[in-house]
């Protein structure tokens, strides 16, 4: 694999430069109103570099985004009431998590089902003492996550944690490098991503010791662990205990761990990309974009 040719502290400190630079990067584009003076649209374009297909003349209002200001005001009489996701009843009706998951395969439609159930597998699994091992993709989880803390916690309970943390993600990569750090530090196996690829998997397995046999219990979902945007964005997830999906999910976790060159898969699809053939290529195309 060609993440074996640098050290992953080589990408760690490419991505954290690359986020410094960032804030030194190009203008890509200015939007204007129409009724901009011509003095002050030739001040902005010859300061800022500008060619004029970069200038797009846009009306009124400009920045409509900020508008999102006003939804934090504490005034609910004006504001839709809010949703409530629902449980499924496979989860309330079994004893626990891994009871539900054993008697049925789940499926998840965010965010009317509740994320509630997937931070609930995570922190069950590192509580549990037999679960042996959690592995787990991390895209974009937030700040104050709760996946995150269950795999903490997973860790300091003596569980094997491996993580590969995507350093990549896009305005995300200061708060991943900080979770990345954080886990490192209690002793999680953290992958900072491979080289040439950016990994969009989301994907979790807890391996678990039940009787004279290990079981492994997966989701793999389409939405990131994020219980906020959880809330907001239409995702799928599926819980599973069948074999053959647990054997894949193990292959795929080894392959980016570095522990594997499988490429052929039971059920699993699975289609690596090379996107750039130097690192330093890919960081300033996320920087630039």
């Amino acid at each position: 694999m060609i993440i074996q040719e640098l050290e992953a502290e080589d990408l760690l400190e490419t991505i954290e430069r690359g986020v410094r630079e960032r804030r030194f990067g190009s203008v890509v584009r200015l939007t204007m109103d129409p009724n901009m003076p011509d003095e002050i649209r030739g001040i902005l374009t010859d300061n800022l570099n500008l060619e004029p297909n970069d200038i797009y003349t846009v009306d009124p209002p400009l920045g409509s985004s900020d508008l999102m200001q006003l939804y934090s005001l504490n005034r609910y009489d004006l504001k839709d009431l809010p949703f409530l996701p629902t449980i499924p009843a496979a989860f309330e009706q079994a004893d626990d998590v891994f009871a539900a998951i054993r008697r049925q395969d789940i499926l998840l439609h965010h965010p009317y089902d509740s994320f509630s159930p997937v931070v609930e597998f995570l922190e069950t699994a590192a509580r549990d003492s037999n679960v042996l091992a959690i592995k787990q993709t991390l895209y974009r989880v937030g700040r104050n996550s709760p996946v995150v803390e269950a795999l903490l916690e997973a860790a300091r309970n003596g569980k094997q944690v491996a993580v590969l943390v995507e350093l990549k993600a896009r305005f995300d990569e200061e708060s991943n490098i900080e979770w990345a750090k954080a886990l490192e530090r209690e002793g999680v196996h953290v992958v900072y991503g491979l080289l040439g690829l950016k990994t969009h998997s989301k994907a979790a397995l807890v391996v678990r010791k039940e009787g004279d046999h290990l079981r492994r219990y997966v989701h793999l979902a389409t939405g990131n662990y994020n219980p906020a945007t959880a809330q907001a964005y239409t995702d799928l997830g599926l819980f599973t205990c069948d074999e053959e999906m647990g054997a894949d999910t193990t292959d795929v976790f080894n392959y980016l761990t570095g522990y594997s060159a499988k490429t052929d898969y039971r059920k699993l699809l699975v289609a690596p990309i090379n996107l750039r053939p130097s690192i330093e290529a890919l960081i300033q195309h996320e920087i630039e974009q």
